[in-house]
């Protein structure tokens, strides 16, 4: 039995009934002896100290305490985004758990809500399945985000866009939701939430955990979550009940048995006070309240500790082998597309939303487009009808430098809607949806035609009002050109926005490279008065240089200025000429001078796709990197 296996193979045509019938065997997951702490041997602090737990299916543990007790980094921990210390171990029916298999297996919500603002509810839902399950049919797809969206309360904002800062969209609350939803759709075996309620009012906070608990009877499904300040209806929605103080267990047991506890304790709860919000006067250390001082949380767990005793050992032995012996075909359920077949479809489905996105939200390429066609126009109406005379030369050649260093200089705009997608992705990439490949690949693929449309945009109206080349071959070398320049320049703030993910900082960073490509491409100083470091280094990795020397050449190869200065009747040009006779310099002899006439289109250009090819591993190990 593959125990990771999760509900995958309902995109082979299985029947809701099937499902709730393999999803609905126990099965039970136990964590033993997990620890956690930060820091140095010298000054180690423990966070969370030898917890152990086991929850079976259908049933939810609400994990409680007050702030910093170790909530959030314990839920980190037994969903392996931190590894635990030495000697804790995670067993589902009694087989161990890794965290590659564990990340198969469960989703997890965080505090944050990590959205496409431009995507309506329904769709970020229906998406979220489409990537788990890609060859689900469409009708399945359907009645099972109408169930979600129904058991969430979402019905009403079910075809509203999230929301940008552009146009309003659904409340915090709904968001909250969402969040949820996008992670209940997907079959999980394990949930793991962390806050669910936060943002939420306490009706909302009920309904949610009562959809929650029915979805986890009805499925099979292991919840955990940890919850903060809950009224007596949202945590009677709760199975079992974990109270922490200071990384350690002081409560663990059924939600009806607390009150119990405290009688025994010999001091029961109030008849105005709920039983949790009782257990936190005890166990919040940081406020001394009457009656109450700072050893109390370490008294409580005293207590706690003395009621285990004598409980029979083996009795959770027995209560795990016999979910083992009912649960042998909880896995009978696996999806069969293989890599190459997940990798594709996973690939399309995230183009299909990414073009989705891209083309609703002005942020991402609106934006962009406005501004490239207003610098278009800008350079039309500056640099109008240059002509062939000599004396427009210098000016041809800041044409081509504009064009290059300050377009690129723009991809720095596509920075925030770019971090929107990353905070998507690290959420669905930490909870199995898809790996970084298929989202690299999937960006690429639909940046190039955006961009495309952009650069196009551009060229259209400023090319023919300054008077460029003529013909459609030098036209369509400059749309190229220009578009391999704004595509390695896209990528490259793309590589910062993912290793420094604000969008100030990474502003600031982008265009100080650019910036600095722009001092070393030779324009500004020619390339051979380069210091030698500068010319034998960054200026050949340049890839404004190359993009550079490409539009010139394509404009000035085949041209022929005419000279206008004379002296004593002696034709005098701006560059040396190599026909001073006809008082004319080719555009050859410019290049030539310059020392970039012989260069080659296709080496050139090969050189320039190359470097954006680099630029996009680099980003594909620089997403990597921090969603590990």
């Amino acid at each position: 039995m593959d125990v990771y296996s999760s509900s995958s193979s309902i995109s082979h045509g299985v029947s809701s009934t099937e499902l709730k019938r393999v999803n609905s065997v126990g099965s039970v997951l136990s964590f033993e002896h997990l620890s956690y702490a930060v820091g140095s041997k010298a000054g180690q602090k423990t966070i969370i100290e030898d917890i152990s737990v086991s929850v079976c299916a259908g049933e939810l543990l609400a994990i409680m305490g007050p702030s910093g007790a170790g909530k959030s980094t314990l839920l980190d921990v037994m969903s392996y985004r931190k590894i635990a210390m030495s000697g804790g171990t995670v067993h589902l029916n009694g087989r161990l758990v890794g965290a590659k298999e564990m990340h198969k297996i469960s989703s997890f919500v965080e505090q944050e809500d990590a959205l496409l603002g431009s995507l309506t509810v329904r769709e970020s839902i229906s998406y979220a399945l489409r990537l788990h399950l890609p060859l689900l049919p469409k009708l399945q797809v359907q009645e099972r985000v109408s169930r979600v969206i129904r058991s969430l309360g979402l019905q009403s904002c079910a075809d509203q866009i999230i929301g940008t800062p552009i146009s309003r969209g659904i409340s915090g609350g709904q968001k909250r939701r969402v969040t949820a939803a996008c992670a209940m759709v997907t079959f999980p075996r394990i949930l793991f939430l962390d806050e669910v309620t936060s943002g939420l009012d306490s009706t909302s906070a009920r309904e949610v955990m009562s959809a929650i608990s029915s979805l986890a009877t009805a499925e099979g499904m292991i919840v955990i979550a940890s919850i903060h300040q809950p009224s007596l209806e949202t945590l009677s929605q709760f199975t079992n009940l974990m109270l922490l103080a200071e990384g350690k267990t002081c409560y663990l047991g059924r939600v009806g048995d607390l009150d119990g506890f405290f009688e025994r304790w010999g001091r029961p709860v109030g008849r105005f006070t709920t039983p949790s919000d009782h257990a936190m006067n005890f166990l919040n250390s940081d406020f001394i309240r009457a009656g109450l001082g700072r050893n109390s949380a370490r008294e409580f767990r005293e207590f706690y500790l003395s009621t285990l005793q004598g409980i029979p050992p083996n009795a959770e032995k027995w209560r795990l082998e016999q979910s083992t012996k009912d649960g042998d075909d909880v896995s009978a359920l696996q999806g069969k597309a293989g890599p190459a077949g997940t990798l594709l479809w996973t690939t399309l489905i995230l183009s299909e939303r990414t073009a989705v996105n891209y083309r609703r939200n002005l942020l991402a390429y609106g934006v962009r487009a406005a501004m490239y066609a207003g610098m278009g126009l800008m350079l039309a109406t500056i640099w109008i009808r240059l002509g062939t005379a000599d004396s427009t030369i210098n000016d041809r050649f800041s044409v081509h430098f504009f064009s290059v260093a300050f377009l690129a200089f723009m991809s720095v705009a596509g920075i925030p809607s770019f971090l929107e997608e990353r905070a998507v992705y690290y959420r669905e990439s930490k909870n199995g949806l898809y790996t970084t490949l298929p989202f690299l690949l999937s960006n690429t693929l639909v940046n190039i035609p955006f961009l495309l449309v952009c650069t196009i945009l551009f060229t259209c109206i400023c090319y023919w009002a300054i008077g460029l080349h003529s013909g459609a071959a030098p036209f369509f070398r400059f749309i190229s050109f220009l578009f391999l320049a704004i595509f390695t320049a896209e990528t490259q703030a793309l590589i910062v926005a993912s290793l420094l993910p604000i969008f100030v900082a990474a502003l600031a960073i982008t265009s100080f490279i650019n910036g600095f490509w722009m001092s070393v491409g030779g324009y500004f100083i020619k390339a051979r008065s380069l210091p030698r470091f500068w010319f034998f280094s960054f200026h050949y990795i340049d890839y404004q240089k190359y993009a550079f020397e490409l539009l010139t050449n394509s404009d000035f190869r085949g041209l022929k200025f005419t000279c206008a200065t004379q002296i004593d009747n002696t034709c005098v040009c701006a560059y040396p000429s190599s026909t001073p006779e006809t008082c004319t310099v080719s555009g050859d002899d410019v290049l030539n001078y310059l020392d970039i006439g012989s260069i080659s289109y296709g080496k050139w250009a090969a050189i320039l796709v190359s470097i954006s090819i680099i630029y996009r591993v680099l980003l594909y190990f620089a997403l990597k990197a921090r969603s590990v």
